[in-house]
This record gives C-alpha cells, structure tokens and sequence, in this order.
C-alpha cells in the first residue's frame, strides 16, 4: 500500500454514523469495522481453488466447499477492504488468520497506548500536563 489512504469522519457518512451508533450503545459491537491492505487477496489468486468476485464496492472470497468471507471495498484505487469483526473472528479459518493480521491496517496509533491495553500498569510516557 502507498502512502495515506484518504479517511472520512463517520458522522459524514450516515450509514456509518448509524453503523457505529450500534457499535457504541453495546447493541451491534461485533459489526466495527476492520482494515486490510487489498493486498491480502493476492495469495488466494496466486493459489487457485478460490473463488474471489465482486461488485463496484463489495466482494467475497469462497473457497468451494469451504469457507467464505464478505467484505466491502474502499480507498483509492480500491486499495483497502474491510470486514467486521465477527468476521475476523467467525468466518476467516484459523489457519488463514496470520495472513489476514499481516494485511491489517489502521490509522496511525499510540504504541503505548496500546501496551496498556495488552499489559496494563504504569507506563513512562512522559509528563503528565493540560492539553
């Protein structure tokens, strides 16, 4: 992937404002949405045995007799696919999931803040001052 992909607020986009008014009130949390690097399809093509189709904004994946994983298009020259979480976690085969995690992409984030997250306690990030 080249570069920063464009970014949109979701309350610009209704039904992403709608999608993620769910995924705030704990009534649909499964259904936030995750990035990929389209990039990720690339070992299923050069494989065979898939089946990869699409739409102008949505495709799936199938492997016959297998699995089979929806996801939706974006990004500039439909560079970014996206999936919800439920997906990641129900539908992507635990064999497949490292491959899909090294395609994952997000905007930029605080490394630390993400440590706490995984091992919580006290982190030196500096001074604590007003913003």
């Amino acid at each position: 992937m080249s570069g920063m992909p464009n970014y949109a607020r979701v309350s610009d986009l209704p039904i992403a404002a709608q999608l993620y008014a769910q995924v705030a009130s704990g009534e649909k949390p499964e259904k936030a949405q995750v990035f990929f690097d389209a990039a990720v399809l690339n070992k299923y093509r050069e494989a065979g045995g898939y089946r990869i189709i699409r739409t102008n904004t949505s495709g799936r994946i199938s492997k016959p007799g297998g699995w089979s994983l929806d996801f939706g298009i974006s990004g500039e020259g439909d560079s970014i696919l996206h999936i919800p979480v439920e997906s990641l976690v129900h539908r992507i085969p635990e064999a497949e999931k490292s491959h899909w995690l090294a395609h994952l992409i997000t905007l930029p984030v605080s490394a630390n803040f993400l440590k706490g997250l995984i091992r919580p306690g006290c982190l030196d990030d500096g001074d604590i001052r007003t913003w």
